[in-house]
């Protein structure tokens, strides 16, 4: 892998002095009549800034996802139409689940959780299948924390994972992908690689099924790289350091130039340098490990760089070794 991946990029947004205005305008219309464009608009937007949050910088994107949380929510709690409230309901929901990726990204997880819960409880209030399994994909995300947290729980995560799945008829191939990829990461620490591999080939036959249509929102980041990327590290958690790193080599290579899913390329290398220590090869571990660690920190990923952090924690055992030693001075820097 080479010696850097291109940082996220601030997201410069000048808003029009009177932007505000206009929403509130719009807010006070609600229980009137819409043209289908102005609903598309708002759709687009939330699609879209799901999709930026694997490009750009947390920071930069949290705020304005933030606002055009508020600005729906505002429109939702005014809606007098159960149709149209309906409508903005999904689209709340989903910036909400958005929100909660860039708070934990910026190293709140308790903020994280709490909008993925609202989301959730929001999509069964207005019994949206298809919302209600996408917060719980997310949520389980965040409460198993195999990687990143020390306080994660699996089998929350687990449970809430299968609530998700029981959607699945109502969910696209790049949604199923992901709670099954998600299942069996939680196999794989849980040490139970029968129940994993069966989960990777879950999620292999839904990858097979995607279509451009599919890979939007939240699941713009899913492709066969992305499937390599959860297969790695379960061989990683599974103790098959060989196996890991021949596919998460792959993966990594694959998503290098990837501007779009950087973070997910992060994730990635992060694995594949425990990978590489795990073999034995502990001069590419470090160095790929402290490369890493300074586009995360550059990026401002507090995700990212927690992962990076639980990575160097496995390297105790050759804290001894002068490139180990020389990695946590870098990184304690």
């Amino acid at each position: 892998m080479p010696s850097s991946m291109p940082a996220p990029q601030p997201l410069e947004v000048a808003p029009e002095p009177s932007s505000s205005t206009a929403l509130e305008a719009l807010a006070g219309r609600v229980g009137g009549d819409y043209l289908a464009g102005e609903w598309h608009t708002f759709s687009t937007l939330t699609s879209m800034l799901a999709q930026q949050r694997q490009a750009v910088s947390p920071d930069a994107l949290l705020g304005l996802i933030e606002a055009h949380r508020e600005c729906l929510s505002t429109l939702y709690r005014k809606a007098g139409r159960a149709p149209i409230r309906a409508d903005i309901g999904a689209m709340l929901a989903e910036a909400s689940v958005v929100a909660s990726r860039l708070w934990s990204a910026q190293g709140n997880r308790a903020l994280a959780i709490a909008h993925c819960a609202y989301a959730r409880q929001l999509g069964d209030r207005l019994g949206d299948r298809r919302i209600s399994a996408t917060a719980r994909i997310f949520e389980g995300n965040l409460q198993a924390a195999t990687l990143i947290e020390a306080d994660g729980d699996v089998m929350i995560g687990l449970r809430l994972l299968d609530e998700a799945d029981r959607a699945s008829a109502d969910l696209s191939p790049a949604a199923r992908a992901r709670i099954a990829a998600e299942q069996a990461q939680a196999y794989a620490a849980l040490r139970l690689p029968r129940e994993a591999t069966a989960a990777l080939g879950r999620a292999e036959a839904a990858v097979n099924d995607l279509s451009p249509i599919d890979c939007v929102g939240l699941y713009s980041d899913w492709s066969n790289a992305r499937l390599h990327v959860y297969a790695g590290t379960c061989h990683l958690l599974l103790g098959q350091p060989e196996q890991a790193v021949g596919v998460l080599e792959g993966a990594v290579q694959a998503l290098e130039h990837d501007s779009a899913n950087i973070n997910v390329a992060l994730a990635a290398a992060v694995d594949l340098a425990s990978a590489y220590a795990e073999t034995g090869d502990l001069e590419q571990s470090c160095t790929l490990l402290g490369d890493t660690f300074g586009q995360l920190k550059a990026g401002g990923n507090q995700r990212g760089i927690a992962r990076a952090q639980r990575a160097r924690e496995r390297l105790a055992r050759w804290r001894a070794e002068p490139v180990v030693r020389e990695l946590e001075e870098q990184m304690a820097a």
